[in-house]
């Protein structure tokens, strides 16, 4: 190995024990608290896009939407658990990043990893630049309500996060996806039903 791979090495070694330390210094309850912080400032970005993006009308009858919703789903490589008509509700899910494609995904982590670490940063220090948004061990679920409103059919769409499997960080899991990735799921999953929509001939959804 010639001088300059033999620093390369010396380099990465260095680096992967001050990780190896700054993970043992720190505390499991202060990377449990600045996970919870990320939660809260996720969550209200997350509710600001549900409130926003989250919920639209259908000029269509529901058993026609109801349907509609849920090939949708299935279309984007959803598991669907549990439907009722009745309640108007459909929950499905599927390993993550699905819905999203990995590039979708990565897309979404680029533009929130950066607050996401100057967040961790306040309470982990350097150890923030570790911290990454891996899809792996996740489930992405998705909740469905479709109800008949005045006009039509109301339809929203919800998106969480849950552990399947122990992270491969030692840093505890966060509840709620990237905003970025919320945003990106919630607009492909309009642009999909839209698309059932009209295949069955009804009108696609407007705000």
């Amino acid at each position: 190995m010639g001088r300059d791979g033999a620093g390369c090495m010396r380099r990465a070694g260095v680096a992967l024990v001050v990780a190896l330390a700054l993970g043992g210094c720190v505390a499991q309850e202060t990377r449990r608290d600045a996970v919870e912080e990320i939660n809260r400032a996720f969550r209200a970005e997350y509710e600001t896009v549900l409130g926003t993006r989250g919920t639209r009308v259908v000029a269509a009858a529901h058993p026609v939407v109801f349907e509609a919703v849920r090939a949708t789903l299935v279309q984007l490589g959803m598991t669907v658990r549990q439907e009722s008509p009745g309640l108007g509700l459909i929950t499905a899910d599927s390993p993550a990043p699905r819905p999203l494609s990995p590039a979708e995904w990565e897309r979404a982590a680029a533009a929130d990893l950066p607050k996401a670490r100057a967040l961790l940063a306040r309470h982990v220090g350097a150890l923030a630049n570790l911290f990454t948004f891996e899809p792996e061990g996740l489930s992405i679920v998705i909740n469905a309500n479709v109800l008949e409103t005045p006009g039509g059919t109301e339809v929203s769409f919800a998106m969480r996060m849950r552990e399947v499997d122990a992270p491969k960080s030692d840093m505890p899991r966060r509840e709620y996806p990237p905003p970025t990735a919320v945003a990106i799921g919630i607009d492909k999953l309009w642009e999909t039903l839209d698309r059932e929509l009209r295949s069955r001939g009804a009108a696609p959804s407007r705000r």
